[in-house]
């Protein structure tokens, strides 16, 4: 017998510019700084394992002239009579302190003169680059798709846009931070048995079968508010797993760059998780490979949002066969003489 328990979790901060040919209009650097708001457990270059970016690995950054406005409407009809001021810049943490401006190194842009009549508006997105699944337009929808190797997967994040800058009030003077969210569930495994001493329980085979892998997120001023459309196209993905025996205390049996980072999606009853495992008696050298599919839409936990991790883990119980008996008594056909 295999159960299934999920239990269920809730999970940045930055800053950025170019100058132009000798324009005095524009003076000062824009500058970054920042954080991760909650860390991710998945190791990897492209993944935040703290509190802070992983060093490296750039993000995109988008900002806006909104003119003599201070705040930031975000329907698509008014972004477009903004001016845009950064398009796409590639801005990269270099790993030596997070809350030091210049370890965010990129082409410089400047802040304008004219503070009155041009306030920026700054929004950003994790990671910048090609192979990370991500299409995008700026503040427009995205386009995700889920990469087929685990270990490749990418923690895409959005900051909140970040209004109504202009050099003189922003603190420290010309810095911009950006706050992300994780817009991705994550999902990990583990494992237990309640198997005796002398019997060996190994899970060989973990395949996540029939779960969308794509979809179009549209970006909110929040970003927390973000909105995923999920796509209709679904994947099978197999974990590679640990060469472990399982115990009676819950364990990981993937490694962290097994963890899975998934489209926000309703499980539905064509969402499958295929477990082959094996059952060993040392003391009789017996060995039985079982494979179970179980219905994640069935499971405690069978929507995944965004920011939020996911633990499922697989119990094995094994039920041992086992015997008493007793003997029925004679019963009496004749008791009786016989005459010779």
């Amino acid at each position: 017998m295999i159960m299934l328990m999920a239990a269920g979790f809730m999970g940045l901060s930055l800053s950025s510019c170019s100058k132009g040919e000798s324009n005095q209009e524009y003076q000062k650097p824009v500058e970054f700084s920042g954080y991760t708001a909650r860390s991710v457990t998945k190791a990897g270059a492209s993944f935040a394992t703290g509190t802070e970016l992983p060093a490296g690995q750039p993000f995109g950054v988008y900002a806006y002239n909104t003119g003599r406005r201070t705040d930031f409407k975000s329907n698509p009809d008014t972004i477009a009579t903004y001016g845009k001021f950064m398009t796409n810049v590639p801005v990269t943490y270099n790993g030596d302190g997070a809350s030091v401006p210049t370890n965010y190194p990129y082409v410089y842009r400047y802040w304008p003169n004219d503070e009155t009549n041009n306030h920026l508006a700054f929004f950003a997105y994790y990671p910048h680059g090609t192979g990370t699944g991500i299409t995008q337009s700026g503040f427009a929808d995205f386009s995700f798709t889920v990469q087929d190797d685990p270990a490749n997967q990418v923690d895409f994040m959005l900051s909140d846009v970040v209004p109504g800058k202009v050099y003189s009030n922003t603190t420290p003077t010309g810095v911009v931070n950006l706050s992300f969210n994780h817009m991705l569930t994550q999902v990990r495994f583990k494992g237990q048995t309640d198997a005796t001493d002398g019997v060996t329980v190994k899970i060989n085979e973990l395949k996540l079968m029939n779960v969308i892998n794509s979809g179009t997120l549209t970006p909110n001023v929040a970003a927390a508010s973000s909105e995923w459309t999920v796509g209709s196209t679904t994947k099978t993905y197999e974990i590679s797993l640990k060469d472990m025996k399982l115990s009676s205390e819950a364990a990981a049996i993937a490694e962290d760059n097994q963890t899975l980072l998934m489209v926000p999606q309703t499980l539905t009853s064509d969402c499958k998780l295929s477990v082959k495992y094996t059952i060993k008696v040392e003391s009789s050298g017996l060995e039985i490979t079982q494979t179970a599919l179980l219905d994640l839409s069935a499971a405690t936990v069978n929507v995944w949002e965004k920011r939020q991790q996911i633990v499922y883990t697989l119990n094995i119980g094994l039920h041992l066969i086992e015997f008493s008996a007793d003997v029925d008594d004679w019963s009496y056909g004749y008791n009786g003489a016989i005459n010779v």
